[in-house]
């Protein structure tokens, strides 16, 4: 017998508080250290309130209700634990409750987001700063909220089962088609991107770059973690697997865009967030789900060469 979750049928509130947060998102990280609609006025003015409405509407909505099961309102019917005709064992979403806690969770990751220093500087305080914001305040302290508080705990696993061809065919191909994708970003398309990981202009750079690259690997295991396995696996749970997707490609980008990957960026990042869920095939989702850290690793690993290269 196989475990499946009810397709969840979010209500037009809980999908508004959805696309209020990301919104914020992008308001508040995306465009962080970009000029506002009006002098004197940044983004994040907007994107606060943003996130105030989508707590609002959340817990107004779903923060009273209680219980494992739930009133699924578009179908009209109560949503529980059984077995379908086909003998699969389905589980039901998570009771109402548990969507405005989630918002909980957004914010706060949007709150350490916002009062991180985000850039691609390379100093030993800034790493350790990294480190403890991102690794500590955002993946440690968000599994323990979902653990203990959500009540339904957070997968980080790497390895998942044995590999198909596909999986083994996608491994070399991610690494090429990344690799090719970041050598035209930084030479033809964002000539100048390379500015954004400042590296000594004179004596020897060995150091340095050295902890580029460390420090590149470090966040592009940190993004998956955190907008995969983090923010998108919390969303799967309320909405839709496109829409779900859909909003962390938003997360995933806007976070991007305010370290350094500005141009082309967003473009880039953002077809590239999407391919977490682009395939029907549940088993190569699950790959993607669960192995696209070490695709990252290759990905950046080749990082601190194209800079290195990149036209002054």
């Amino acid at each position: 017998m196989t475990r499946a979750l009810a397709t969840p049928r979010p209500t037009f509130a809980r999908r508004l508080s959805l696309w209020l947060m990301t919104a914020a998102m992008v308001l508040i990280i995306g465009l962080k250290s970009h000029g506002g609609p009006l002098p004197g006025v940044p983004w994040h003015y907007l994107g606060w309130p943003l996130v105030g409405a989508s707590l609002a509407l959340a817990w107004w909505r779903d923060g009273r209700g209680r219980g494992h099961g739930r009133l699924d309102e578009d179908a009209g019917r109560a949503v529980g634990t059984g077995t379908d005709m086909a003998g699969t064992d389905t589980v039901a979403p998570p009771d109402a409750e548990s969507w405005a806690k989630t918002t909980v969770l957004l914010t706060w990751l949007i709150g350490v987001l916002y009062f991180t220093r985000i850039d691609g500087d390379t100093s030993d305080a800034h790493v350790l700063e990294l480190i403890l914001t991102l690794g500590v305040g955002i993946l440690l302290l968000s599994a323990l909220a979902a653990r203990y508080w959500l009540k339904d705990k957070l997968d980080y696993s790497w390895v998942r089962g044995r590999w198909s061809l596909k999986m083994w065919l996608w491994f070399p191909l991610g690494f090429l088609l990344a690799y090719t994708f970041l050598y035209f970003y930084f030479h033809h398309w964002t000539p100048t991107l390379h500015h954004s990981w400042p590296l000594p202009l004179e004596g020897p750079r060995g150091g340095a770059l050295w902890r580029l690259f460390w420090g590149c690997n470090f966040v592009g295991v940190w993004d998956e973690l955190a907008f995969i396995n983090f923010v998108f696996v919390l969303l799967a749970r309320h909405f839709r697997f496109g829409e779900a997707n859909l909003a962390q490609a938003f997360f995933f980008t806007s976070f991007l865009h305010e370290m350094a990957f500005v141009g082309w960026g967003p473009a880039v990042i953002f077809s590239f967030a999407l391919v977490q869920g682009l395939t029907p095939d549940d088993r190569f989702h699950s790959f993607l789900h669960d192995r696209q850290p070490l695709v990252s690793r290759l990905r950046l690993a080749s990082l601190g060469s194209l800079i290195w290269n990149a036209p002054a």
